[in-house]
C-alpha cells in the first residue's frame, strides 16, 4: 500500500472516532480527532496527487498544521513561476506571443503572494480560529459548496465539449504564432509540428485531451475544501488536549463553542473528502498504470 492511502485509512479512522466521541459529548476529544483526520486527509492528498514528499518532510516542515502543506504548495508555485518569467526574459520573441501575452505572470504571482500573506495572518491569529464565529464557518461551508457545484457544471460542460471550426482556427493561429517564434532554434522539429497542427487528427486529440481533464478536476474542490478545514482545525492540534496559556479544554469545549455546535456539519464535509480522496486515488492508480 503506498503512503497516500496509509493516511487516508487512518483519516477515516479519526474521523469515526470524532463521530463518536460528539455523540458521547466528549467535545474536546472530537475535535481533536477531526483535526487529526483533515490533517491526515491533507498530507494523502498531496502524495495522490504526486507531490513528493518524505516522512522526514511531513514531522520537519508540516507537523501538525495542516495549512503548513498549502503554504509549501504555494511557495513552490511562486517559484515555478519565477523560474517560468526568468526563461521567458531570456526569449523575448516567445515572450511577445499571444498565449504568453494572455498568460500574466505577473498578476498571477501578486495573487500567489496574497495567498501567502493570508496563510502567514492566519498562522499568527491561530488561538483567535477557537472562537471563529458560526457565521464564518457557514459561510466556509457555503464556499464549499458552491466549490463542489462549480465542478459538476464544469464537469457538465466539457464532457459535451466540441472545438468549433472558429475557435480551432483562432487556437492554431495563436500556436504558429508561437511555433514562429521558436523555429530559429530548432526549424525541422517546428516544422513538424506545424505540419501535425494542421492534421483533422490534431483537433480530435485535443477535444479528447480536454475531456479527459474531467476527472483531475476533482482536485480544484478538493484542495478548497481541504484548506478551509486546515483554517478551521488550525489551533486544536494542542488545546484540545492540553491546557496552555490558562485555557482549559474542558471550560473550552463546550455547545456554546461554535466549532462544537457545527461540528457535525463539519464532519460530513470531511467524510465527503475522503470519499472523493479514494475515489481520485483510484484514477490516479489508472494513470499511472496506463502510462507505465
Amino acid at each position: 500500500m503506498n503512503m497516500g492511502m496509509e493516511f487516508l485509512d487512518i483519516a477515516k479512522i479519526d474521523l469515526e472516532a470524532s463521530k463518536v466521541l460528539y455523540v458521547k459529548q466528549l467535545y474536546p476529544q472530537a475535535v481533536f480527532y477531526l483535526q487529526q483526520s483533515v490533517e491526515k486527509a491533507t498530507k494523502a492528498f498531496i502524495l495522490i496527487t504526486g507531490k513528493k514528499v518524505t516522512e522526514k518532510e511531513f514531522v520537519r516542515d508540516i507537523g501538525h498544521e495542516a495549512i503548513n502543506i498549502f503554504e509549501i504548495y504555494i511557495r513552490n508555485q511562486k517559484n515555478e513561476y519565477e523560474q517560468l518569467k526568468a526563461n521567458l526574459n531570456k526569449l523575448p520573441e516567445l515572450k511577445e506571443t499571444k498565449i504568453f501575452k494572455n498568460f500574466n505572470l505577473e498578476r498571477n504571482i501578486r495573487q500567489l503572494d496574497k495567498h501567502l500573506s493570508a496563510i502567514k495572518k492566519v498562522k499568527k491569529d491561530k488561538m483567535d480560529l477557537i472562537y471563529i464565529s458560526s457565521w464564518d464557518i457557514r459561510s466556509i461551508l457555503k464556499e464549499i459548496k458552491s466549490a463542489n457545484e462549480e465542478l459538476e457544471k464544469s464537469k457538465k460542460k466539457i464532457s459535451n465539449f466540441k472545438i468549433t471550426d472558429r475557435v480551432w482556427n483562432k487556437m492554431k493561429t495563436e500556436m504558429l504564432e508561437l511555433y514562429d517564434s521558436l523555429s530559429k532554434y530548432n526549424p525541422l522539429q517546428i516544422e513538424e509540428a506545424k505540419n501535425n497542427l494542421q492534421s483533422n487528427d490534431m483537433k480530435l486529440l485535443v477535444e479528447r485531451y480536454i475531456k479527459s481533464l474531467i476527472e483531475p478536476m476533482s482536485i480544484i474542490p478538493l484542495s478548497i475544501s481541504l484548506y478551509y478545514l486546515a483554517i478551521v482545525t488550525l489551533p486544536h492540534a494542542i488545546i484540545a488536549r492540553y491546557p496552555k496559556n490558562g485555557l482549559t479544554p474542558v471550560n473550552i469545549y463546550t455547545k456554546k463553542l461554535p466549532v462544537v455546535r457545527m461540528l457535525p456539519e463539519l464532519i460530513n464535509v470531511q467524510a465527503n473528502v475522503l470519499k472523493e480522496l479514494k475515489i481520485l486515488n483510484k484514477k490516479f492508480e489508472e494513470i499511472n498504470a496506463g502510462s507505465s
